[in-house]
């Protein structure tokens, strides 16, 4: 089945109303080929283009767009400058979605990072060669990473028309036998009385940010702490070092072999599946290299906790941010009932509530936390080692 059946069948595409983006790059070609790209995708209107940042914010006042995809490295005004703008101005469910679309190099890696340290909820690698010989490739991504935003755009299409107290009631329904809310950790605590042996953090849309944050409350912990983070090949590194320099800590990014380490922050690599084998009293980490057609994320969360329920099972401490999709829902259910304990972030704080939305529905969660208290949940659950 050809990706555009497939995508057919999701519920976003039954959209109430289609989601309006906003292309702004310096590249005539590029805003050629991507406004024509867009506009082959059922859900998506194409608002306008612009050539820089300058003429993007006129545009983004005047047409109101939900997503904006946006270029780095422009005249006048480039992404960066943009971006601090609308952040600065940003206004409660009124502000679009950030794109960034880059190219893959070192320095534009380094740069993406900051875009989306000013606000940008994801990004879309530049395709290497001519844009016109990689159109499958931009409508898989397009599709996967913009109406992946649709449930997180279709709230401020409802903010506009309900009243926000009301609005709020409806999003917050409580999930039976999952604790809500920091000041609950205790009674998971007491339930579940385990040492954990492993950290694992999955995300993907929303995730880089909210690491970030984590980070910042993060205390030196005794056990090694891995990061699944959907992102391509030759990002993970640079995102590695970003998050080393910033909190001056121990962040590496996994090579098959590596032994993981107390005390250490890993990121699996962009572009593969990943998992841990045990030797002994070790973890090791393994590249996997088998192929799974029905999954299209690399590194996938799912496999990696498939591995985690193998080697460390119930001693393991697994939290999912915000990311689209239900990557992490089918092991996150297995590991809980195992005696695991499951953090999901909440849907206030998610950029995206897709990851810990479907994992909270399932049943695979013990607890829903903020963001702002995630890092202090895990610093508390981790000193019993």
């Amino acid at each position: 089945m050809v990706l555009s059946q497939c995508l057919r069948k999701r519920e976003y595409i039954m959209l109430e109303q289609k989601v309006k983006v906003l292309v702004i790059d310096d590249s005539v070609l590029v805003r050629k080929y991507a406004t024509e790209v867009l506009s082959r995708i059922n859900g998506i209107e194409v608002v306008g283009s612009a050539p820089n940042g300058k003429i993007g914010l006129q545009k983004i006042y005047l047409y109101r767009p939900d997503v904006v995809l946006l270029d780095i490295e422009m005249p006048e005004m480039d992404g960066i400058e943009l971006l601090k703008v609308i952040k600065k101005n940003r206004q409660k469910g009124s502000s679009p979605y950030v794109i960034i679309f880059s190219s893959l190099v070192e320095e534009g890696a380094e740069v993406t990072f900051e875009a989306l340290a000013h606000g940008a909820v994801d990004f879309i690698k530049k395709p290497e060669g001519k844009i016109a010989d990689n159109i499958d490739y931009l409508l898989r991504e397009f599709e996967e990473k913009i109406l992946g935003l649709y449930s997180s755009i279709r709230e401020k299409w409802k903010k506009i028309v309900i009243p926000e107290n009301r609005a709020l009631e409806e999003r917050e329904e409580p999930y039976r036998g999952i604790f809500q809310g920091i000041e609950n950790l205790d009674k998971v605590l007491s339930e579940k009385p385990i040492i954990p042996e492993i950290v694992v953090i999955g995300a993907s849309t929303g995730g880089p940010v909210a690491l970030r944050r984590i980070f910042e409350d993060l205390e030196e912990i005794p056990v090694p702490m891995v990061i699944v983070q959907h992102m391509p090949a030759g990002f993970t590194l640079e995102f590695a070092k970003n998050l080393r320099n910033l909190y001056e800590r121990r962040v590496e990014e996994l090579c098959d072999g590596d032994v993981l380490e107390n005390g250490t922050a890993y990121i699996c690599p962009g572009g593969f599946h990943s998992r841990i084998e045990r030797n002994e009293e070790k973890l090791v980490f393994r590249i996997d290299r088998e192929i799974y057609e029905d999954i299209f994320f690399k590194p996938s969360v799912d496999i990696f906790l498939s591995s985690v329920y193998q080697t460390v099972g119930k001693n393991s401490l697994v939290v999912i941010l915000s990311g689209m999709g239900r990557d992490g829902t089918s092991q996150c259910f297995e590991l809980r009932k195992e005696g695991a304990i499951i953090i999901a972030q909440d849907m206030k704080s998610s950029v995206v509530w897709g990851m810990p939305g479907s994992a909270v529905k399932r049943g695979g969660v013990d607890i829903i936390v903020n963001l702002e208290d995630i890092g202090r949940a895990i610093n508390k659950i981790v000193k019993r080692v």
